[in-house]
């Protein structure tokens, strides 16, 4: 076991540590490569802005939508 401990020290000396032979400035472009999913927004498709114009479309026919019938009804009960 101490064996084991001593080689994974080893490693994250040779990794991390001050002789290591990567600088620390690099591992930032590695956690930026990790984390690229999050840190940029994935674009959206033709097909989800259709859903998504084909959304409101259909909010404004059925009167779901803010410009509806119900959104006027709404407007007048808070004055």
């Amino acid at each position: 076991m101490d064996q084991i401990m001593d080689n994974a020290y080893t490693v994250t000396s040779n990794l991390f540590g001050p002789e290591s032979g990567i600088p620390w400035w690099a591992w930032l472009f590695v956690i930026a490569a990790i984390m690229f999913k999050f840190l940029v927004p994935e674009p959206k498709t033709v097909r989800d802005i259709a859903d998504e114009r084909d959304q409101m479309l259909l909010n404004e026919l059925l009167g779901g939508g803010e410009g509806g019938k119900k959104g006027k009804k709404d407007k007048k009960k808070k004055k």
